[in-house]
């Protein structure tokens, strides 16, 4: 009679529990293989170069990751490996979105990661945020896409303000005897352009720097005479711009035709790409371009990604830009993942929101509106290598001013 009470009891517990916690009953579902992770990259068309110099810090920063065992999640109690599903837009805006949409319904990602240059990143920018997926891009320069309350997209990356705040830096590093202080600024007609141009005006004249001439061009422009000769005329000793890839190749060509270099030529986007220095040799030397990351930054993890992508690629000369920055920015998602616990996208989310995290590139933190305060670098071509000149305290080497031609 007692066995048969106990019997009894022992059912209803049982029954009690599956009343409350009915997912003690069976198996919950099995942990995903993968962490995916998407991102629409222009391979080909006119940023082809960033884009692939992009994709392999991407790639290599996803082999690291793994090597590492993974990325922890919490929900599954194991560490799942991260899956890069990139896909390739072909320089398109067009493309970029309907690629983004694949990533989203089909495959199925918990995050994205943004492509090369800015015009391609507002392009993807409404579609994140439209279906709630966390983005995190490099190379993404402008602040006004930025300003419309959205949640989802973070921007790892500077700015024109800080770009020109970092530009004026590295004058003032120079010795006052010899600092060129005269600077003309060609506007490329587009966001970055625009908010860079503004950023000089203010800023400038307070530090003594005089605009003694102030241009403007378009992406498809190919002639740059009439600037050059302008800069010239007005006595310019500094020339500061955001090129497209293709135009800082161009420019200096141009310059040494017409028998005209500055002491300083900062050119955005373009000579930090790898085989700039292939196409131009020596005419590349004294050219300074974006410094964000840099090989010789001594954070965690720099040097192992530099070693590696060196014995991938034994005929490089120096690692673009774009490697480091893709490098960094999915250590940005991977880093989120891991604190949110889980693939719910919100969490990530809000776990980006809160990111307090040394990459390669030193430490992250996002503000109020989801953007990275950085300070900027500059790294300048010095026989053949690219030196890293700004910010003094992680300098290679100091910032040399160009002869005449």
């Amino acid at each position: 009679m007692k066995e048969k009470k106990l019997l009894w009891l022992t059912s209803m517990c049982i029954l009690l529990v599956l009343a409350v916690y009915p997912s003690a009953g069976y198996c919950s579902d099995p942990a995903p293989k993968a962490i995916k992770i998407g991102a629409v990259v222009s391979v080909t068309g006119a940023y082809a170069a960033g884009g692939r110099d992009l994709k392999a810090g991407y790639e290599l920063a996803v082999k690291h990751i793994n090597a590492d065992g993974g990325v922890f999640v919490k929900e599954f109690g194991k560490k799942l490996p991260v899956e890069l599903v990139l896909l390739d837009d072909e320089s398109d805006t067009t493309k970029t979105v309907s690629r983004m949409e694949k990533l989203h319904s089909v495959d199925k990602v918990v995050a994205y990661l943004g492509g090369f240059g800015s015009g391609m990143n507002v392009a993807q920018l409404a579609t994140a945020e439209k279906n709630k997926v966390p983005w995190v891009a490099v190379t993404l320069a402008v602040d006004a896409p930025l300003k419309q309350g959205y949640k989802y997209t973070f921007r790892a990356w500077d700015n024109g303000t800080m770009d020109t705040e970092s530009m004026i830096g590295v004058i003032e590093s120079i010795p006052k005897e010899k600092r060129p202080t005269k600077l003309a600024y060609w506007e490329l007609k587009d966001d970055w352009g625009i908010e860079t141009g503004a950023a000089v005006r203010e800023l400038c004249p307070k530090h003594g720097i005089e605009v003694v001439s102030y241009e403007k061009y378009s992406p498809s422009t190919t002639d740059f005479s009439s600037l050059i000769m302008s800069a010239r005329k007005a006595g310019a000793e500094i020339v500061y711009t955001t090129y497209i890839p293709p135009q800082s190749l161009t420019v200096p060509k141009q310059m040494k035709e017409l028998g005209w270099r500055p002491k300083l030529h900062f050119s955005q986007r373009g000579p930090d790409l790898g085989g700039y220095w292939d196409a131009l040799r020596d005419d590349a030397n004294y050219i300074l371009s974006c410094g964000t990351w840099d090989e010789a930054y001594k954070y965690p993890g720099n040097k192992r990604m530099v070693d590696d992508y060196y014995a991938q690629n034994p005929n490089a000369k120096f690692i673009g830009l774009p490697v480091g920055a893709g490098y960094f920015a999915a250590q940005i998602i991977a880093d989120a993942v891991q604190r949110a616990g889980s693939f719910d996208r919100e969490k990530i989310r809000e776990a980006l929101s809160s990111t307090d995290f040394v990459t390669i590139r030193g430490p992250i933190k996002f503000d109020k509106e989801n953007k990275a305060v950085l300070k900027e670098g500059w790294r300048q071509w010095q026989n053949g290598k690219q030196v890293l000149v700004y910010p003094v305290e992680h300098a290679a080497g100091p910032v040399l001013l160009a002869p005449p031609w």
